[in-house]
């Protein structure tokens, strides 16, 4: 029974491997990225950056195949922290705390990817064979690598005293990379996408997709929330994506 289980996985695997279609091509696109972290009085806000690479896709079968990218990723956040406390003299000083979290990842994204033709006779008035648009869902993982770090924040003090005299007090920009950032990362990525058959081997595709970080990048105590602790902080991200994947293997039975 053993032998009869392993031999028609083997015949499986071998049908599947004998069926498959390989494509490759590139993509670029923008993020959306947020840090996700509990400091005291400071909110998050989303900061653009840029993504792109090669992307590689494997299909088993027509409509479900695994697809892999290897991307430049810009990530980060802005932050804004505001507190008011009383002076020594009875005024009251407002301080105003900016900063720009600036990273960028090698991401390795991987996952499944399932997609759904639309007939062509629903899309032109005419009776074309191939589809010519495709709808895809995809789900999976990533794993990212910090290639760099920089963290830019700029104070701004304002004074009202207790005459009602105001004065305002710019410190001067600090930024720079800190050593304790942790470059790992990894997390969950899914989204959705338009394929369209723009010639027999090749598609253009559009991708819209959520990752989000599971990994701790201040877990080496890297960023103080100012009252002596070090919260965690992942980042996040929504993807919008334009790429071209091209076949560079021959057409399978299943894909005529």
């Amino acid at each position: 029974m053993r032998n009869k289980i392993i031999l028609l996985t083997v015949l499986l695997a071998a049908s599947l491997l004998s069926n498959a279609q390989l494509f490759l091509g590139a993509k670029v696109g923008l993020n959306v990225a947020n840090v996700s972290a509990s400091f005291p009085k400071t909110s998050f806000s989303t900061k653009m950056g840029i993504n792109g690479g090669a992307t590689l896709k494997y299909n088993f079968m027509s409509t479900f195949g695994l697809q892999m990218d290897m991307l430049y990723s810009q990530m980060g956040a802005n932050s804004k922290k505001v507190e008011a406390l009383p002076d020594d003299a009875g005024g009251t000083i407002t301080t105003t705390t900016e900063t720009v979290y600036d990273f960028s990842y090698l991401q390795i994204p991987i996952y499944a990817n399932w997609e759904i033709p639309i007939k062509s006779e629903k899309l032109v008035p005419y009776r074309v064979r191939e589809n010519v648009i495709s709808i895809h869902l995809f789900g999976g993982g990533f794993f990212g690598y910090g290639l760099g770090n920089n963290a830019a924040t700029s104070v701004k003090k304002y004074l009202v005293d207790v005459d009602g005299n105001a004065s305002t007090t710019v410190i001067p920009k600090v930024s720079g990379a800190n050593s304790k950032f942790n470059s790992i990362d990894f997390g969950i990525a899914a989204g959705a996408g338009v394929s369209f058959n723009i010639s027999k081997v090749g598609k253009l595709t559009v991708d819209l997709r959520y990752i989000m970080g599971m990994g701790n990048f201040n877990s080496n105590k890297a960023f103080n929330d100012g009252g002596g602790k070090y919260p965690v902080m992942t980042n996040s991200a929504p993807q919008i994506q334009l790429g071209y994947i091209h076949r560079i293997t021959k057409p399978k039975r299943w894909s005529k």
